[in-house]
């Protein structure tokens, strides 16, 4: 009984160099695996909020410009879509109507900020654009009907990320015959 007692002692004497190394082995394993979840968990919570906070900041923009577009007068050049300037300067794409009462209106991209300028000069403030500012910017009327399409392309400053939204419109005081006064060409900021 004795031999058997000692026997028991030497064997729970503590552990051994390769029990510590596989323990430590599967610890690894296991963190290297939870570091995995965790960073793609941490990752698509951040794409998530990158397309709520794009979606948001797009959605507002693009209410602004499609409501105003869908009340656009038909003057004699009621729309004019394309490249404006100021100055000589190329601002880039824009689009150049009448308002509801009748007064000149240009929505344009600044320093990746829309603004519209006219009677009533329009711009959201910085901090609305939540991190982001517009890298694009372009309306398209839709197969030479009285349907316009704005498409806004937004980044994030912070992490790159590039978000793309777009609506269409429809120019409620158009008759189907003035739909060909919607027309593509240059805008001169300062002859308006």
């Amino acid at each position: 009984g004795r031999k058997q007692v000692k026997k028991l002692k030497n064997d729970n004497a503590g552990i051994t160099l390769a029990e510590l190394v596989v323990t430590f082995a599967l610890m690894g394993i296991f963190l290297a695996a939870a570091a995995a979840v965790i960073s793609s968990s941490i990752m698509v919570h951040a794409q998530l909020s990158g397309t709520m906070y794009a979606s948001t900041v797009s959605e507002t923009l693009l209410d602004k410009v499609t409501g105003e577009l869908a009340g656009a007068r038909a003057e004699e050049e009621a729309i004019r879509i394309g490249r404006v300037y100021r100055d000589g300067e190329d601002l880039g794409e824009g689009v150049f109507f009448y308002d509801r009462e009748g007064n000149p209106v240009c929505f344009v991209v600044e320093d990746g900020l829309l603004v519209m300028e006219g009677k009533d000069c329009f711009t959201l403030d910085e901090k609305a654009y939540m991190g982001y500012r517009i890298t694009g910017f372009s309306v398209e009327q839709l197969e030479g009907k009285n349907v316009l399409k704005v498409t806004l392309s937004l980044k994030n400053l912070k992490n790159g990320f590039i978000y793309t939204g777009d609506r269409t419109t429809r120019c409620y005081c158009f008759s189907s015959d003035e739909f060909k006064k919607i027309i593509s060409t240059d805008i001169d900021l300062n002859s308006l």
